[in-house]
């Protein structure tokens, strides 16, 4: 009988000491996912400050492209590629007209009356009005189907929230979203600035137009000798580490104030 004590003794033990080594493992896990973390961000501020003392650049033949062609920057350790992209050059969701935003969705792959459809819900989104257009939906539309928010009836505030409108898709936002703003505040894109999915949605281009548009791009800096102040900028940051490759995305505003040259609009991790 003491014997069989001393076993089932020795059985709690090693239970116990199987469980303090597990959950120290777990700890070390998390610690070190956290330190991970906080390394790719670091690495990532710094590429967004490396981007913006790059577009001010003094001398126009060094100064950083903005249509999205990344480069290589190393930050301690850290290689990356970074790619700066004029919000000019997107479609912006809170001042594109109709006509612009459905030939964006037909580019994806909606047929016409999809792409309207569409198109009127996220116009219904944005608009203030309680009248909905004919294909649209309002605060009863997302009642009856049971969704739990409504329509902001006023201005996107992020690119994200067009995932909440009414008959989007995760995949279709996808394909959407390298095409698309809420900074520009313009009607219209600079095709000169803009990304591929932007351009597609211009009623005279094709898939050739677009790659031959793009390709004579390559070689120069796109905006030498103009004005970068008030402008919004979204920074596309690949950190490479050893378990695979993290992404970072800032969208910053300059400005002419020397103390605060940036603003930081946007942080996403993904």
């Amino acid at each position: 009988m003491p014997l069989l004590s001393v076993l089932w003794g020795l059985a709690l033990l090693a239970a116990i000491a199987t469980s303090f080594l597990s959950a120290g493992s777990t700890s070390y896990r998390l610690a070190r996912n956290a330190l991970d973390a906080a390394q790719v961000d670091v690495a990532a501020e710094a590429a967004v400050n490396r981007a913006v003392l790059g577009l001010l650049d003094p001398h126009p033949e060094s100064r950083w492209r903005t249509d999205g062609v990344p480069r290589a920057v190393d930050f301690e350790g850290a290689r990356m590629r970074v790619a700066v992209q004029d919000e000019l050059g997107r479609i912006d969701l809170n001042n594109a007209d109709g006509m612009l935003l459905a030939g964006l969705f037909r580019s994806l792959g909606l047929d016409p009356q999809a792409a309207s459809a569409l198109v009127d819900k996220i116009l219904d989104w944005r608009d203030s009005g309680t009248l909905k257009r004919l294909n649209g939906a309002k605060d009863p539309e997302y009642r009856d189907a049971g969704l739990a928010y409504r329509p902001r009836n006023g201005p996107f505030q992020s690119v994200d929230e067009l995932k909440l409108v009414m008959g989007m898709t995760e995949e279709l936002f996808r394909r959407a979203e390298p095409a698309v703003t809420v900074y520009s505040g313009r009607p219209s894109f600079d095709p000169q600035l803009a990304p591929p999915e932007a351009l597609r949605a211009l009623p005279t281009m094709d898939a050739q137009k677009v790659a031959t548009l793009v390709a004579a791009r390559s070689g120069a800096p796109v905006m030498a000798g103009v004005p970068l102040i008030g402008r919004a900028f979204a920074i596309s940051i690949d950190v490479e580490r050893p378990a695979g490759v993290a992404h970072r995305e800032a969208v910053v505003r300059l400005t002419d104030h020397p103390q605060q040259i940036f603003w930081l609009l946007n942080w996403k991790d993904r």
